[in-house]
Parts: C-alpha cells; structure tokens; sequence
C-alpha cells in the first residue's frame, strides 16, 4: 500500500497527512496540532527553502509523475507544505484544501522563518542567492543560476534533470537584500 493511500484511509476529506514526525514504518504520521506545536518550538531545516521557499504549492502529481489515478483528482491544485527541523528529525508532507490548516500551517512557517535562528542558517547557506518563480512555484536559485537566467542561457545540456522547470525561472529578487549582508558581516 502506497503512503497516498494510507493517508486516504485517516483522512478527513479536507487534509492528508502524508507523513509527520520521525516514525517507523507502519505508524500513523502526528497531527497537525504536533507540527504546530514543534513549528512553535524548533527550527526549520533552510535546507528544504532552496525547493519550493516553504511557501504551499499545489498539488499536482499527474505533472510530477504522469500519473492518471481518480484518487489523486479530488487533491489537485491542494495546498502542498513540506519540510524538515534543523535540530529534530520531524519530517512533515501535508496536503490540505481546509483553508483553516492551510493559514494555520503558512502563518507558523512564516513566524518559525523569521527567527533569528532560522534566518542565522539560512544566510549561512543562501547569501548570494535569488528567489525565482517558476512553473513548479518559488525556489532558491545559486548566483550561476540567476546568472543563467538572466543571459537566457537555461539550456537542456546544463540543467539536464530540471530544465523544463529552469526554463520557466523568472527571478524575483534576492534571498537576502544588500542591507541584511551588510549586517551579517
């Protein structure tokens, strides 16, 4: 059994919980209650912020995965949220269309990003970096990237894995503005 269908069997019809904590196989993912509580208590790994900035994307597996299942169509376009912690294993994918879980999920993401911890680490990592929009949501782009981008040189041959996505990139700015760095260093 796929996890897609073991998070159909404990959903509520508004909210898969694809996975949520560190679990073994076979037990139930925690609730979103749990990751509130540890959004509230620990921070996010930046890590994750390079793939989609942590901001929801929808759901949209037939484009990641060619997959034409009837179960997939009552998520399509869902709030997608996923990620990990910097200090504590608590892995978390969520799907929801409850507008209540999606705004209580974005605005503790938002607060967790905003700590100075979290904001600490993510300079460490991604000062020089821009944000970009593409056809797959926002993401964090390397300097050569935004470089690439902006020459219009996105090319098959130097994104082999993700060129349909890096082909759509419109940069947005940068990830930290000149002030930030000026601080940070």
């Amino acid at each position: 059994m796929s996890i897609f269908t073991e998070a159909l069997e404990r959903t509520d019809g508004k909210t898969l919980i694809l996975s949520n904590g560190s679990k073994w196989a076979g037990q139930d993912p925690d609730d979103i209650q749990t990751l509130l509580d540890v959004l509230g208590t620990d921070v996010l790994d930046p890590t994750f912020e390079q793939y989609h900035c942590y901001r929801p994307y929808p759901f949209e597996p037939m484009l990641r995965a060619g997959r034409n299942e009837s179960t997939f169509q009552p998520w399509l376009g869902a709030s997608t949220f996923s990620g990990n912690f910097l200090t504590v294993s608590h892995v978390f994918n969520v799907i929801s269309k409850d507008p209540g879980v999606v705004e209580a999920l974005t605005e503790a993401i938002k607060k967790n990003m905003a700590s100075e911890k979290y904001q600490q680490n993510a300079y460490e990592r991604y000062a020089g970096w821009y944000y970009a929009e593409t056809c797959e949501g926002w993401r964090l782009v390397s300097p050569k990237e935004a470089d690439d981008i902006r020459a219009g040189t996105v090319s098959k041959l130097s994104y082999p894995r993700n060129y349909e996505t890096m082909k759509t990139a419109v940069l947005k700015g940068p990830r930290f503005d000149t002030e930030a760095r000026r601080k940070a260093s």
